[in-house]
């Protein structure tokens, strides 16, 4: 029998996996296409949620992201509810590093003065050289840290598997396979990451290629889960696994599609394993390579761009922490319910 389809959603990884979810669960029909191009940053992002350590000053996506991070423990809860799989989601909190006392004071004013405004970040304090050993005894201890205790991290391609059940376990039909757009059927919703770029309409789309080296430790006992560590500059190490780390990430401005990771960047992150842990011994697991789109001023772009079509692009780093609320802001601005966010602030052609 012929089914109307109310949704067609074009892109598979988190932004539209979310916005099919979230559309298939309230009871409209929902189809995705996914292409599953190589390259999708959802596969090789470490999905660290712990925005408030920022120090990007746009309110505007510090507000979606304050409110993404507020909104996953409800969300992982109600997706590992009906789909009875694991997301690797978990919060044992966020060590930032910095290179010496006076910065980490900074910083510390800095980061607990958002508390007010967000008390999912738990506690935030100081921590000495010596106590960043006892929390994370196989990492150096050259630097001081400030904890925030409600930071988490994500795996990707995990949630991606539990959001892809949910939305099948609710009618949505997944695709796996090129969009004809002379066979589209209902709103277009356009999730299409770095590859939105061979969309003709705006926003304009670019990306950057960044590269995760992930990494054994061969010699350690670790037994228990440790924190996220924000490294200086923009680096970062989650656990993937007992004993398991991915460290990253590299920024390259490119137009290329390519997935292959570079030898220098391999290098670079490779010595910067070796440097963060220097009494281990380190054995190479696999280097990953993601496109991450960006929009306009490094701000999500999510509106419409013409009157059946809307865009939800230009997550960049973001992406893991802001794509499932987006996807359930979306989902309830298309069919007429409250927004906690103002989605004109997005929509900005």
């Amino acid at each position: 029998m012929y089914r109307v389809i109310d949704f067609t959603i074009i892109g598979g990884g988190i932004a539209g996996a979310s916005t099919a979810y979230h559309l298939a669960k309230k009871g409209y029909a929902v189809r995705l296409y996914d292409r599953n191009d190589t390259g999708k940053a959802t596969e090789a992002s470490a999905g660290i949620i712990c925005p408030w350590v920022s120090q990007r000053r746009n309110k505007k996506w510090y507000a979606l992201v304050r409110e993404s991070a507020k909104y996953y423990p409800e969300f992982i809860e109600a997706l590992k509810a009906e789909t009875g799989l694991d997301s690797g989601y978990r919060r044992e909190g966020s060590i930032s590093l910095f290179k010496d006392d006076h910065v980490q004071e900074l910083a510390f004013k800095r980061i607990s003065a958002k508390q007010a405004d967000a008390p999912e970040m738990g506690t935030v304090r100081k921590v000495s050289r010596e106590e960043v050993a006892q929390m994370h005894p196989d990492l150096t201890d050259l630097y001081p840290g400030v904890l925030v205790e409600g930071g988490g991290q994500v795996k990707g391609a995990e949630l991606l598997k539990a959001l892809k059940a949910g939305f099948l376990k609710y009618g949505g039909e997944w695709i796996n396979g090129e969009f004809d757009p002379s066979n589209a059927s209902g709103t277009l919703i356009y999730a299409t990451g770095a590859w939105g770029i061979e969309q003709q309409h705006e926003p304009h789309i670019r990306h950057q290629r960044s590269e995760v080296l992930h990494f054994r430790l061969k010699d350690s006992n670790n037994k228990q889960p440790r924190p996220v560590v924000m490294a200086l500059g923009p680096i970062y190490i989650v656990e993937m696994g007992i004993n398991q780390y991915a460290i990253g990430t590299t920024h390259e401005d490119t137009d290329s599609f390519s997935a292959e990771p570079s030898e220098e960047n391999y290098r670079y992150l490779r010595d910067l394993a070796e440097r963060y842990f220097p009494d281990s011994t380190i054995e190479d697991i696999k280097m990953m390579v993601g496109l991450k789109p960006y929009a306009r001023d490094f701000l999500p772009f999510i509106g419409a761009v013409d009157d059946r079509t809307i865009v939800i692009n230009g997550m960049g780093a973001t992406g893991l922490t802001a794509s499932p609320l987006v996807g359930r802001e979306v989902a309830n601005h298309l069919t007429g319910q409250d927004t906690v966010l103002d989605l004109n602030d997005f929509s900005y052609l």
